[in-house]
């Protein structure tokens, strides 16, 4: 017996099974991405938050001790970006001179564990440090943080950040507790 071609079907997929196929999946993931974007988002700001809170508190601390804000370069009183981040993250004399162990007179700290947290929206560690908020921010997204000396505030860089208000305890500072940190999403 001869075979017929057009008798059986083949186990192929019509265009019309496979538009709708490809627009279930569709559906499926203009449903699923959003959602998986914003618990990744809502993790980082919780993060962020809690990092915030942790360095305000350490900034507080050296303050006690110190009777001034970390960020100072203890010879001349200018702001210095690396000396925030050592004298949070090594053992300190009374004037705020660093040394990465501790001994008679550098008996102060250290107040976080090194290395210094990250941002997560810039992905730095680095602190711009500034006498006041009248300064201006630095342009580019190198700092992950800003301190400023007048008041001891500690807060993020602006880039990638919404910043809602909330408290988070500060002791005594002006501007404390800045925000509520929320990552948007990237253009």
């Amino acid at each position: 017996m001869p075979h017929q071609r057009g008798s059986s079907r083949h186990g192929g997929f019509t265009l019309v099974e496979l538009v709708m196929v490809v627009t279930i999946i569709g559906m499926i993931t203009a449903i699923a991405v959003p959602r998986i974007t914003n618990a990744s988002n809502n993790a980082a700001s919780s993060a962020l938050e809690a990092t915030m809170v942790n360095v305000r508190n350490a900034i507080d601390c050296y303050y006690a001790e110190h009777d001034r804000f970390p960020g100072q370069d203890p010879a001349t009183g200018a702001p210095d970006d690396d000396q925030f981040v050592n004298q949070l993250t090594m053992y300190s004399d009374d004037q705020g001179h660093t040394k990465a162990t501790r001994g008679y007179p550098y008996i102060f700290g250290p107040y976080l564990r090194a290395p210094f947290p990250m941002n997560p929206a810039t992905k730095s560690r680095s602190v711009f440090v500034m006498k006041d908020a009248s300064g201006a921010l630095p342009s580019d997204d190198r700092y992950g943080w800003v301190a400023i000396l007048s008041d001891g505030d500690f807060d993020v860089s602006d880039f990638g950040l919404d910043v809602v208000p909330i408290d988070d305890g500060g002791v005594g500072r002006v501007g404390s507790g800045m925000g509520r940190v929320t990552l948007l999403e990237s253009p």
